[in-house]
């Protein structure tokens, strides 16, 4: 169970269906006025061409020769139709050729994204590995979609075992890099127009939300470790609470404190799934630009 902030999912559910309504319409609406614009242009020519030639019919008719405009009519409207057929075959294989060329850009752009996120995945996920995993077990740093419960999530407020992050607890260090992911996709679908791809949208997107969601939850969390209730630390309170909870506790069943960390759980549920979905459709681009490539390169030894 989640409580939505929902100034922000206002915000970035309009950001996500301005995508989604993009990609559905067939991309920005300069390319639709560009189609549009060549339709009418050919509408154009050839009623051009009919009605020159029914102004030349009228004169040859004036002029008492009818056979001869017969004829006329016959050769021009077979000229128009070849031309017709001609000019549709031609823009079909030039919207294909642009098509897959936008492609190839689209991926491009996102690859070279990729190249700046990828190092703040791989840091997120080695700190989002150590909140969720105990002491008495040793730390998976690079499983991307794990399987936790809230009472996996009791040594959350220990230093961080990294020597970069010295001095600073497992949950401060997830938050830092959490947030900076944020940034990064938030980045990404803001830059690229994600009509070829929008599946790396969707994914870049469902991070965002869960990460925007889980904000305020995580900030009260992480501010248990400077808070007193009487004479004990908010900290300590809160990691027997989460020790004494049992294997089938509930959200709503929580203690007021113990219901934000049960929302961060949720947070980063949400946040792995969406990153696991991610880097399966990096992957799959990789592997297509990676392909496209040996086929150029194939292509330019045979001229050879």
């Amino acid at each position: 169970m989640r409580i939505p902030n929902l100034k922000v999912a206002e915000t970035f559910g309009k950001l996500k269906d301005s995508k989604i309504l993009s990609i559905g319409r067939g991309g920005k609406p300069s390319d639709r006025i560009e189609k549009v614009h060549k339709s009418r242009l050919l509408i154009l020519l050839i009623v051009a061409i009919i009605g020159f030639v029914a102004l030349i019919g009228l004169i040859l008719t004036a002029a008492g020769r009818l056979p001869d405009v017969w004829a006329l009519l016959q050769g021009v409207m077979s000229s128009v139709l070849a031309l017709l057929f001609a000019v549709i075959i031609l823009d079909n294989i030039s919207a294909h050729s642009e098509k897959k060329k936008k492609r190839r850009e689209e991926r491009n752009a996102i690859i070279r994204h990729n190249k700046i996120i990828q190092p703040v995945i791989d840091m997120y996920i080695v700190r989002k590995n150590m909140v969720i995993t105990p002491n008495d077990r040793k730390v998976r740093k690079f499983k991307i979609d794990a399987e936790f419960t809230i009472k996996d999530m009791k040594d959350m407020f220990g230093p961080s075992e990294l020597i970069s992050d010295v001095e600073k607890s497992k949950i401060e260090v997830y938050a830092f890099y959490q947030e900076k992911l944020h940034d990064k996709f938030t980045h990404l679908v803001e830059d690229v127009d994600f009509n070829a791809y929008s599946d790396l949208c969707n994914a870049a997107m469902d991070y965002i939300n869960a990460t925007s969601y889980g904000a305020s939850a995580l900030g009260a969390v992480m501010g248990y470790q400077r808070t007193m209730a009487g004479t004990k630390s908010m900290k300590s309170i809160v990691v027997n609470m989460i020790r004494d909870e049992s294997e089938g506790g509930k959200f709503i069943d929580a203690p007021p404190a113990l219901k934000n960390v049960y929302l961060v759980h949720q947070m980063i549920n949400d946040q792995e799934k969406a990153l696991a979905r991610y880097l399966g459709t990096v992957q799959g681009m990789l592997e297509e630009d990676s392909k496209e490539r040996d086929r150029a390169v194939s292509s330019e030894i045979d001229y050879e």
